[in-house]
């Protein structure tokens, strides 16, 4: 069933009562053994390869008419045992946990650059080329006591010359901040208090923020967008409990909890952000019987050429107490959008709407599952979905201790996977 907007706040209260949970118990936990790699250090350390499960190569599937809704009838099922024309391998894992005493959260790369966000606070510098830590930024407010603070940093990504980091606890510990970030010399550039009269001024917030968007120039968060250069700060509408996707041209997609408004999908242009798209129902949208949007408020996206894949839809068949889940793929065009009667492209999912991170990179779609499929990564081509490769992450053992998929990234000819206890390397094919 569709959580209403508290239901929805409890779940990630929930979550970060959880975090903070698991970071008091950081020293209880013990580090599992990696075959071929040895005990925690943080030097470069190239282990055995890790191949994907044997099998045969999936069938090239043929792309769909543009006019034509996909049923799982028409595309392969995502699944474990499928293996690719060459092996998907971890080349390099640099384990963490025991020499930072920390817990990876957020992950951003770009250009030899790799920073890693932690559930305590900091920002940690690593070297794309050997796994070394160098810069260690704390972000986490000052508070006496012997209790370790938590303030997991939720996200990070860059734009023009920062790092931008989006941090955040329970309102009344520590209140929700954006950071812009100078990544040569760490400097905290400027930053905005997300509950201080300034911010908050003539505005309501719907729910909390989790996340922020990027387009060129811009940071889209908590109702307000910034300027990478200026730091001017302009309100604009978006939804509670959002997730972003720039579209590559003129919009930023934007999905979260409106109530069922425009199916809780809002494009808004990021050149004028006084334009937006909200129609009563977008017509490209899998809907059910009774007119209700398939697509669940939040839905993470992605854009891949010429496609935005959003997952987490639910079967329009299966809209029950435990419904099915998909990931469909519309034209990123809204022109062609428009015309469109359903989604260009749609395959299962085997986890919910909550349990994937997205990626496109080096011509393919990645995604990592969260959830019960904790630590799966999966190469699927960008125009039908059609699973090409798939990869255990962290095995049972990682599994046993939660050590699961946190942040996706790619820098240079490598994907890089941040996990809570670990940064793995996989090269680009």
């Amino acid at each position: 069933m569709r959580l209403s907007p508290m239901e929805l706040n409890i779940v990630r209260s929930a979550k970060l009562l959880l975090v903070s949970i698991i970071l008091l118990a950081c020293n209880l936990l013990p580090w599992y053994a990696v075959p071929g790699t040895p005990e925690a250090t943080v030097s470069n350390q190239s282990t055995a390869s890790v191949t994907v499960n044997s099998g045969q190569a999936t069938e090239t599937a043929k792309p769909l008419p543009a006019t034509s809704q996909a049923g799982a009838t028409e595309i392969p099922t995502v699944a474990e045992d499928t293996a690719g024309p060459y092996s998907l391998e971890i080349s390099d894992r640099y384990p963490f946990f025991e020499t930072k005493v920390t817990i990876g959260l957020s992950l951003a790369a770009r250009s030899g650059q790799l920073w890693i966000g932690t559930v305590s606070g900091t920002l940690e510098e690593v070297d794309s080329q050997n796994g070394t830590f160098g810069q260690s930024i704390s972000l986490a407010p000052d508070i006496s006591g012997n209790m370790p603070m938590a303030f997991p940093i939720q996200k990070i990504a860059f734009e023009g010359e920062y790092l931008w980091a989006f941090a955040s606890f329970f309102q009344d510990m520590a209140p929700p901040g954006l950071y812009a970030i100078d990544p040569g010399s760490g400097k905290i550039v400027q930053q905005w208090d997300l509950n201080s009269s300034e911010w908050m001024e003539g505005y309501e917030r719907m729910q909390p923020s989790e996340e922020f968007g990027v387009s060129p120039g811009k940071i889209w968060i908590d109702s307000h967008i910034v300027d990478t250069e200026t730091f001017e700060v302009r309100k604009v509408f978006m939804p509670g409990i959002t997730n972003f996707a720039y579209g590559g041209n003129d919009w930023m997609w934007i999905t979260g909890e409106m109530g069922g408004a425009c199916d809780d999908t809002i494009l808004i242009n990021v050149n004028d952000p006084s334009m937006e798209w909200c129609p009563d129902e977008w017509p490209f949208m899998v809907h059910t019987q009774d007119g209700m949007s398939a697509v669940n408020p939040g839905s993470p996206m992605v854009l891949a050429g010429d496609r935005m894949w959003i997952a987490g839809s639910w079967s329009a068949e299966s809209l029950t107490d435990s419904p099915e889940y998909t990931l469909d793929a519309y034209p990123a065009d809204m022109d062609q959008a428009m015309k469109e009667t359903g989604p260009l492209a749609s395959v299962p999912l085997l986890d919910s709407d909550a349990s994937v991170m997205m990626l496109f990179a080096g011509d393919y779609l990645w995604l990592v599952y969260t959830g019960d499929k904790a630590g799966w990564l999966y190469q699927l081509d960008p125009q039908t979905g059609v699973t090409i490769n798939s990869l255990d992450l962290v095995g049972d053992e990682g599994r046993a201790i939660s050590d699961v998929p946190q942040g996706i990234a790619a820098e240079g000819d490598n994907l890089w996977i941040l996990t809570s206890r670990q940064l793995l390397r996989i090269n680009l094919p």
